[in-house]
């Protein structure tokens, strides 16, 4: 009988200690597994930071203006005063004498290109690593600045009888000067201009963007950008 009661004593002696074990085999496993949980939710509070950080930093500076670049145009028009005579279902158009204006308006306009950083989202940025970034610009929008005209140099010679030039004539012809000018922008001008926003852009990010500890940095347009497709505004 002694040796019964014993012998049952040991095992739950031994019961107790296997459950005791597991309690704190379970109780291990759910501080591994809840310090791993909280190192996870560290790590992405730590890049979500990071990446709110950059994106802040890129938008304060708003739209960037760069580089301008200026076209000019000489537009010239010239007008004969007319007499008009009906006879018999027909109709005729005379020049009077002495009856023409011309005029010669020289017109200059500047262009400035600017790069909307606002429009910068995460889409933009490729976080290789934490020491190499890639950010695509929003495609640079090149906008009228200024128009200007060369009031010392205009001309209008108006004989006896021609016609005086309307105002809005003459600011059709304004209108038509600044379409040529735009029209005659050599391509190597704009391109200068739109890469010269580019690297404004460029010395403006770099020093945050290794402030935050990224050494390889790229930064540049879409592929898909072309001078062709770039958008203008007008004045």
């Amino acid at each position: 009988m002694n040796g019964e009661n014993y012998g049952r004593k040991e095992l739950m002696v031994y019961l107790g200690i296997a459950a005791v074990t597991l309690i704190a085999i379970a109780f291990l496993t759910l501080r591994i597994f809840d310090k791993r949980g909280g190192i996870e939710i560290m790590q992405k509070e730590n890049i979500e930071a990071r990446d709110s950080t950059i994106i802040h930093g890129i938008r304060q500076h708003s739209k960037l203006y760069t580089a301008e670049a200026t076209a000019k145009k000489t537009v010239t028009y010239t007008s004969n005063n007319k007499l008009s005579f009906k006879f018999a279902g027909f109709e005729k158009d005379i020049n009077l004498p002495l009856g023409k204006t011309t005029v010669t308006i020289p017109v200059s306009v500047t262009y400035k290109a600017y790069i909307d950083l606002e429009r910068v989202t995460m889409h933009n940025i490729d976080i290789i690593d934490k020491k190499n970034i890639a950010i695509i610009l929003p495609d640079p929008v090149l906008v009228e600045t200024a128009v200007n005209i060369d009031h010392s140099n205009e001309k209008m010679d108006k004989e006896i009888f021609g016609k005086k030039l309307t105002h809005e004539k003459y600011r059709e012809l304004v209108r038509d000067a600044k379409k040529q000018a735009w029209d005659e922008l050599p391509e190597e001008d704009q391109r200068a201009i739109i890469e010269r926003a580019k690297l404004s852009a460029t010395e403006l990010l770099i020093p945050q963007l290794k402030a935050l500890g990224f050494e390889n940095i790229i930064i540049d347009y879409s592929k898909n950008f072309s001078l062709r497709d770039m958008v203008r505004e007008k004045l």
